[in-house]
């Protein structure tokens, strides 16, 4: 789909009569408060009065027709067969989609990444709510009578289907020492000692009277987890035929084109790659684009532009940007009166910040005063001009056909080994797909809004060491926070730690798409890979596992506040509460849009802060997978959690929804990557997760380190009774505890860390060591089904996950591998609205995309963002920001002349310094070139 964008007053124009429209259209209810109420006040709007000043009420329908999406309607307000998405800016009637009844399929219209994940994250919820209709006999086993009835009374309602245990007793234990039991203040009030009748000083502890590990509770979770199993394999099998559906239904550029990863070095020439591939097409090469390694040169000039605009905001208008001397001698009148502004007060805070924070933001180019703005600006264009003399290879060759068979037939024919492509072994591949003596590497590309063109440069080793060190680095920061929320746990509580690990949650986020800057990737998805890997990690870790290493070992069902049920109980009350409310807070979006939009000086800066909150399609999907694992790591001790995690989910699923129509602002298009990866290796972990911990869960029943012993006469009331604290036991204030056990208990340390060897399968036999036993009949029978069971998960687990992968991964070093995906639909690409590959880059400082490539043998309309008042791009076109050597021809104007007077030729062999683009579609490159000639003479006659 392409998208309109205008410039200058024809934006201005076209968002007058955007107005107009609205005002019998639905507005959202911010902007009708806005419009209503709070710009009538200087404290919300300051520049109300200025003449000639930006609008509020333009700056709101921009956001709302350019930087939310919104739907085609009819003359009659209704809307059109499958609610198509409206082009931004469109002046043809349209409305916003409506979070709530917006149906599931319409969300085709952001991409078949964006569709899965919302039908992905709905069929969960579901699931994890039908599972917990099957836990219901042993969430009202744990919550009755049977189970621990004293003391239920003070368990929460959340807790109370769970394996929470408020029901000990105390008994004699001849082998335990009081080291074994000072791991916390909770440990130490469960170890005692007090004198038996006979004046003895004797040993006591307690034990649990929970008996939760029996047989017929434990098949009710594990036919959950062969209910899940299942389940998903269904799930995955459905969003496979949503793939082939969406791919059947909307034509995009990947369907008919084919990216070279390693083309010769100088092959600049887009007319011999189009000759070349050719001999493939059904009818015709319909477009071919020629990428570079001028990275340097670009982020240079992306930042000259950047600059440039900046410092043109600080300036009266009239003042030429090119001309240095004028430029300064305007910068020194603007900082004269800027000390003349400056009051006592506000000149120290000014100071204050000039020695230490702005020299931070200023490195980064951020709020530069207009002095360093010229500086900066005079020392780039430099830089630049060294860079323009530099020699750019070739990176990455697109290549668009006119049919999907003719991409079809070219895959096919360039499927090859890759022990042929790294030998360059030409002998071994047909002689039709040799180009100028080299084996080239063809595959199918990502969406052309997808792709990074500023990393294509980037070989395999490099990107194989930056993710290497973001992720040990990542792993240091799971350590730090993990120490973070054991302190807080241990020092004021759970009531504070979970809500401190929602927060890690939402900063974790931020500190890693930080870390992805020194990451390259060539396509949007594989970066979204990395940073769903990286935070899913951290998410996994912090919120489930960490719990359960931090909390000592007899607090696994312990009903104290900082014990692992209830401390996992906050955090999912947390996480259905504190983390939507911050996504729907969008706190750093309203900054915008109601402190600093309002404050802008003009309507173009203005408008940038009403550009929508930018969100990760990665980081959505580390949230719901967050919530899938913590419900399975921990859903035999705590069934309830699977009503508790579905509530979760689909509070997420409607709180996504109505940020992506209303707060969230347009992604890249993103396949069906994240939602493959998610699927291969995170349900699949998830699901092993439940059965090896599970395992575990029922064979550390009761968690109390007691094991049965053998000797009698124990039974007694024992006095002068102290725990490690020196307190009275809790409930014998009197020191005096009746022991009615007759039988004595032994030390046992039950947890699994503590087995000798890798304690794995979760079997009896492995477990209990020697003489020492805990397990009852029943829970061995179970121990063993499940720790089996689990053994072969995790087998499974290796095999079809990763066996799978490296199997693929061996047989591409001997063999192509290509097979065609989904059916051949028969439709040209020229007849379809769809973009081509051009390198653009999305720029915050500016409203409008930055091309850089020659685009003069283009047709436009391939082009995704449209500016009926720039039809050649040259304005938004880096190649024209600066003139060198070879370039063809200079800017063309939008305002006063015409230009195409004084075209330049390309200097006697200069290879080009920037991308070229080229097409040749059905309606003829010929009829492009004179559309636009007919409009540079019908502006020469207005200039005349």
């Amino acid at each position: 789909m392409s998208s309109r964008y205008f410039h200058g007053e024809e934006m201005e124009e076209n968002i007058d009569s955007l107005m107009e429209s609205d005002k019998a259209a639905r507005k959202t209810w911010t902007r009708m408060v806005v419009e209503k109420y709070l710009q009538n006040y200087n404290w919300y709007f300051p520049g109300k009065s200025r003449r000639n000043g930006p609008s509020l009420e333009k700056a709101w329908a921009y956001y709302e027709h350019y930087a939310m999406a919104r739907y085609y309607v009819a003359d009659d307000g209704r809307p059109l067969p499958g609610k198509p998405r409206a082009e931004p800016g469109d002046s043809k009637p349209s409305e916003l989609y409506s979070p709530i009844t917006t149906a599931e399929s319409n969300l085709n219209e952001w991409g078949i990444g964006v569709a899965l994940y919302f039908a992905t994250l709905r069929a969960v919820a579901i699931l994890l709510i039908l599972t917990g209709l099957i836990n219901i006999p042993n969430i009202l086993f744990y919550s009755g009578d049977n189970y621990s009835p004293e003391g239920r009374d003070e368990v929460s309602f959340t807790l109370q289907g769970s394996a929470v245990c408020t029901q000990f007793q105390w008994v004699v234990c001849t082998t335990c020492q009081s080291s074994q039991w000072d791991d916390s203040n909770a440990e130490k009030r469960r170890f005692a000692f007090g004198l038996a009748p006979d004046g003895t000083n004797t040993t006591l502890v307690q034990q649990s009277d929970c008996n939760g590990a029996e047989l017929r509770y434990g098949i009710v979770n594990y036919a959950s987890l062969i209910f899940l199993l299942i389940a998903l394999l269904a799930l995955a099998l459905y969003q496979r035929k949503r793939e082939v559906l969406f791919d059947i239904g909307k034509q995009t550029a990947t369907d008919y084109s084919v990216v070279v990863r390693n083309p010769p070095p100088d092959a600049y020439d887009v007319d011999r790659w189009c000759e070349f591939f050719s001999q493939f097409a059904e009818k015709q090469v319909s477009v071919v684009t020629v990428a570079l390694n001028n990275h340097m040169l670009l982020r240079k000039m992306i930042t000259r532009r950047v600059l440039r605009a900046s410092l043109r905001r600080q300036l009266s208008k009239g003042i030429d940007i090119d001309n240095e001397d004028e430029v300064r001698t305007a910068v020194a009148e603007v900082l004269r009166e800027q000390e003349g502004e400056e009051g006592c007060i506000s000149g120290c805070i000014s100071k204050l910040l000039n020695c230490t924070i702005m020299p931070i933001l200023h490195f980064f180019n951020w709020f530069l005063p207009p002095d360093l703005c010229v500086d900066k600006i005079f020392k780039t264009t430099n830089e630049i001009k060294e860079l323009q003399q530099e020699k750019y290879d070739v990176v990455a060759v697109y290549v668009t056909f006119e049919t999907e068979a003719g991409q079809r037939n070219c895959l096919t024919a360039f499927s090859t080994s890759k022990v042929n492509l790294w030998r360059n072994n030409t002998d071994a591949v047909p002689p039709s797909t040799v180009f100028e003596g080299r084996v080239l590497e063809v595959v199918e590309p990502e969406e052309p809004s997808s792709v990074r063109w500023l990393d294509l440069h980037v070989g395999f080793k490099t990107k194989f060491i930056q993710r290497l060190l973001n992720f040990v680095i990542t792993l240091g920061l799971v350590a730090l926070a993990g120490y973070l929320v054991s302190l807080c746990r241990y020092r004021v509580g759970p009531q504070l730690s979970a809500p401190i690990t929602t927060v890690f949650n939402s900063i974790i986020p931020v500190i890693v798409k930080l870390l992805l800057l020194i990451e390259n990737h060539n396509d949007e998805g594989s970066r979204q890979q990395s940073l769903y890997l990286k935070i899913t990690l951290f998410r996994w870790v912090n919120t489930a596992i960490l719990t359960r290493i931090v909390t000592p070992f007899t607090g696994t069902i312990g009903g104290v506040d900082t014990d692992v049920l209830p401390t996992i109980s906050a955090i999912l009350w947390s996480e259905l509460w504190l983390s939507p409310a911050l996504r729907i807070l969008d706190i750093m979006g309203n900054l915008k849009k109601h402190v600093l939009g309002p404050r802008a000086k003009t309507q173009e800066s203005m408008n940038l802060w009403y550009q929508g909150t930018v969100y990760n399609l990665g980081e959505r999907y580390t949230d719901f997978t967050k919530v899938m694992f913590l419900c399975f790591f921990y859903s035999a001790l705590f069934p309830g959690s699977f009503f508790f995690c579905g509530a979760i989910l689909l509070m997420q699923y409607y709180v996504d929804k109505y940020c992506l129509m209303r707060i969230w602002s347009t992604a890249p298009f993103i396949g069906s990557q994240l939602a493959v990866f998610s699927r291969r290796y995170f349900f699949s972990l998830a699901l092993l997760a439940f059965a090896v911990v599970a395992a575990y869960s029922w064979a550390q029943f009761p968690y109390d380190n007691v094991c049965f012993g053998s000797d009698t006469g124990f039974a007694a009331t024992y006095t002068d009774v102290q725990n490690l604290h020196w307190e009275a036991p809790e409930g014998f204030a009197d020191g005096v505890v009746p022991v009615s056990k007759d039988e004595n208990v032994l030390f046992c340390d039950q947890n699994w860390r503590a087995m000798d060897g890798l304690g794995f399968p979760p079997v009896p036999s492995v477990l209990q060591t020697g003489d020492l036993r805990w397990m009852t009949d029943s829970q061995e029978t179970l121990s063993r089904l499940y720790g089996w069971s689990s053994m072969v998960a995790l087998i499974a687990f290796v095999v079809l996950v990763f066996g799978g992968t490296i199997v693929s991964l061996f047989v591409g070093l001997y063999r192509g591998n290509y097979t065609p995906d989904g059916e051949d639909q028969h439709i040209d690409f020229s007849s379809e609205e769809i973009s081509g590959y051009v390198p653009q880059f999305k720029v915050g400082a500016f409203q409008y995309p930055c091309i850089a490539a020659d685009v003069d043998d283009f047709d436009k309309s391939l082009i995704d963002f449209q500016d009926p008042k720039d039809p050649q791009y040259d304005t938004h076109n880096l190649i024209f920001d600066m003139p060198y050597k070879g370039m063809k021809r200079p800017k063309v104007e939008t305002e006063g002349r015409t230009a195409r007077d004084g075209d330049m030729e390309p200097s006697s062999g200069r290879p080009p310094i920037f991308a070229i683009c080229k097409s040749w579609n059905a309606h003829g490159l010929e009829k492009i070139e004179e559309e636009d000639g007919n409009d540079l003479e019908d502006d020469g006659e207005l200039e005349t």
